[in-house]
């Protein structure tokens, strides 16, 4: 069986122009698994965020009938943040790129990864 880190490392070997990509614990925006271009960058802050950020998605469209969350994208001056949500697990996967990086091609490749990273979560 696979573990988490070398599912991390199948996905981020085919994304160009990542930042960091992680899997998170919905429950308490903890990291299980990461990868960062710079190790320098502390992704805890950003991912607390982010995970707020995905249950209030989650909240808004379940309570508004349009469905259930799949992804979201953020966008800034410099990133394309995209954080998917695992199927039938309390995680997510938080992907970010550089603005020269393809987000379709991240979205893509994240709903292909996210049965993978399923079978090895904790």
């Amino acid at each position: 069986m696979a573990k988490i880190d070398d599912v991390m490392n199948e996905f981020v070997e085919q994304v160009d122009e990542i930042v960091f990509s992680t899997i998170v614990s919905m429950d308490d925006a903890t990291p299980v698994t990461g990868y960062s271009t710079d190790e320098s960058i502390d992704i805890t802050i950003p991912v607390a965020f982010m995970t707020e950020v995905a249950r209030k998605g989650m909240m808004a469209t379940e309570n508004s009938n349009f469905g259930k969350a799949e992804d979201i994208l953020l966008t800034t001056d410099t990133n394309f943040i995209v954080i998917r949500m695992i199927p039938e697990t309390n995680y997510m996967h938080c992907v970010v790129l550089t603005k020269q990086g393809n987000w379709g091609i991240a979205k893509v490749l994240m709903s292909k990864f996210a049965k993978k990273f399923k079978e090895v979560l904790p």
